[in-house]
């Protein structure tokens, strides 16, 4: 169990030591430059996979709904990946300008996690063990939800998800995505899709995240130990 922080003053993000659900967070957090606590649990090796760590701490912490991640910002204690993206986006300026901008804030990260969703399910299942099934998945499944969000990055006006400006849109769609293309062992589709090529390289070239996107991307594997492919760190073409 790590943190990189013990100013008890400090927000406290906690998940696994892995980028799953709660990376998005980590990005708004970082490009806004708040200070926080990135607790992290490491789940045990299989063929166990504890999960000791969390589950020694989880009733111990005042969640009302105990899971990971959580958020601690003062009083404030709440679990959810997605509401605590919208708090900390309203919070720090990061949800749009206009109620029109937020509901599509909102949307492409409601769109985004179910492709997320998706993904997950299948690398924590025994076809994401296949290359073969790996493959099949990328260029049908994952391909056939990326034609939408090419689209729509081919159609928008600005350089990012929506308006003039950085969102949690942002970062949901570039860390969920990039997970997807992370199963792409040929790393071939992304030429496919050169408007979400770009969307990606624009986000994982902002100043106030390219150092930490570069490390985290290093450090943290997309999925947890028990996961059949993504469990360790990956090294990307």
């Amino acid at each position: 169990m790590s943190a990189s922080s013990n100013d008890k003053n400090q927000l406290v993000l906690g998940y696994w030591a892995i980028r799953g659900l709660v990376e998005p967070i980590r990005l708004a957090l970082h490009y806004a430059k708040v200070p926080f606590t990135d607790k992290t649990y490491e789940q045990g090796e299989g063929p166990e996979f504890s999960r000791e760590q969390w589950l020694s701490e989880k009733e111990k912490l005042g969640l009302d709904f105990p899971n990971l991640p959580y958020l601690i910002d003062g009083d404030l204690k709440m679990t959810q990946s997605k509401a605590i993206l919208y708090y900390l986006g309203r919070k720090f300026n990061l949800l749009g300008k206009t109620p029109a901008e937020e509901a599509y804030v909102m949307m492409l990260c409601e769109e985004v996690f179910d492709v997320k969703i998706q993904i997950s399910d299948f690398v924590y299942s025994p076809k994401g063990e296949s290359k073969d099934e790996r493959k099949q998945f990328v260029e049908k499944t994952f391909a056939g939800k990326l034609k939408r969000f090419e689209e729509y990055f081919g159609k928008r006006k600005g350089k990012f998800a929506v308006g003039d400006q950085p969102t949690v849109a942002d970062f949901q769609l570039f860390d969920f995505l990039d997970s997807g293309f992370a199963v792409d062992d040929e790393n071939t589709l992304i030429e496919k899709f050169p408007n979400t090529k770009q969307f990606l390289n624009t986000i994982r070239e902002l100043p106030e995240l390219s150092d930490y996107i570069a490390k985290a991307q290093a450090k943290f594997p997309i999925n947890n130990k028990v996961a059949k492919f993504g469990g360790k760190v990956l090294e990307r073409k």
